[in-house]
Order: structure tokens, then C-alpha cells, then sequence
């Protein structure tokens, strides 16, 4: 079974600037980086609607600190 991975705000980030900056496709980034053009869509939607935001300060509120 493959494992699943999860990416920091800020690749999140680099990979929607890339592709609204036509520094790169969504195929190229996609090959690039390993990732599906669909997952990459869904990053860039997500990046247009300011949607990422620090996402460590969403897991640390109401935990323990230590268990992040």
C-alpha cells in the first residue's frame, strides 16, 4: 500500500506560484514533482481562494505542543 505523504504550506505554495507564474505547466510540475495535475489543481484552487496559511499553527491550537 503506498503511504501517504503530506507537503508543507510553503511547497504548497511554490508549486501554485510556478504554475500561475507560467514558470511551468501543470504537466511539467506534475512529472517534476511527482504529483498528479489533478492534486496540482486542486493546490492551485486552493492557493487563488488564500486557503494556506501556516497550517502548524491549526495543528498546535487546543493540543499539546510536544505531540506535533
Amino acid at each position: 500500500m503506498a503511504r501517504h505523504r503530506s507537503f508543507s504550506s510553503e511547497f504548497k505554495r511554490q508549486i501554485s506560484r510556478e504554475f500561475l507564474d507560467g514558470r511551468a505547466g501543470m504537466h511539467e510540475l506534475a512529472r517534476r514533482y511527482s504529483l498528479s495535475r489533478n492534486l496540482i489543481r486542486l493546490r492551485v484552487r486552493k492557493y487563488e481562494a488564500g486557503e494556506f496559511t501556516d497550517e502548524l499553527g491549526k495543528l498546535c491550537t487546543g493540543r499539546n505542543a510536544a505531540t506535533v
